[in-house]
């Protein structure tokens, strides 16, 4: 089983399928973490996460959840360097290719089709390998 950092939330509503969104605090030790961006990018001072609900937790219930945090540095170059340098590959293409007799207009649009190409193409491949495995998931492991 991977281990993952223990956080304390409440219940905010339950979801289908032993789910349940747990509202989670912002601590301080948010601030020190290298990927604070990445989690929570608008700069609120909580998360919600769907949470694994096996105990049964009711909204408005204090709850301990585990969050997995697997492969944090995987799942950033997948997100963010992958279509950086798919947008740039895209880019060249277009320049080369000079569809609409401006290398720029063609870069432009070769350089965006490969980012949209690029996210449909992770979104299918995050759901294929990570929504169902339980692994990735947070799981409540304690109601308070």
């Amino acid at each position: 089983m991977i281990s993952g950092r223990i956080e304390e939330g409440v219940v905010t509503e339950l979801l289908n399928n032993n789910y349940a969104n747990v509202k989670i605090p912002k601590k301080t030790s948010c601030g020190l973490c290298d990927h604070k961006g990445f989690c929570n990018p608008f700069g609120k001072d909580h998360m919600v996460i769907a949470a694994d609900n096996k105990l049964k937790a009711i909204v408005g219930q204090k709850v301990r959840i585990e969050v997995r945090a697997a492969d944090e540095g995987k799942a950033i170059t997948i997100l963010y360097v992958i279509p950086l340098i798919t947008m740039f590959i895209g880019a060249l293409i277009g320049n080369a290719l000079n569809l609409f007799e401006n290398q720029d207009a063609s870069a432009a649009f070769f350089s965006f089709l490969f980012l949209v190409i690029t996210f449909l193409g992770i979104r299918y491949y995050s759901r294929t390998k990570y929504e169902k495995n339980i692994s990735y998931k947070p799981i409540i492991i304690e109601i308070l």
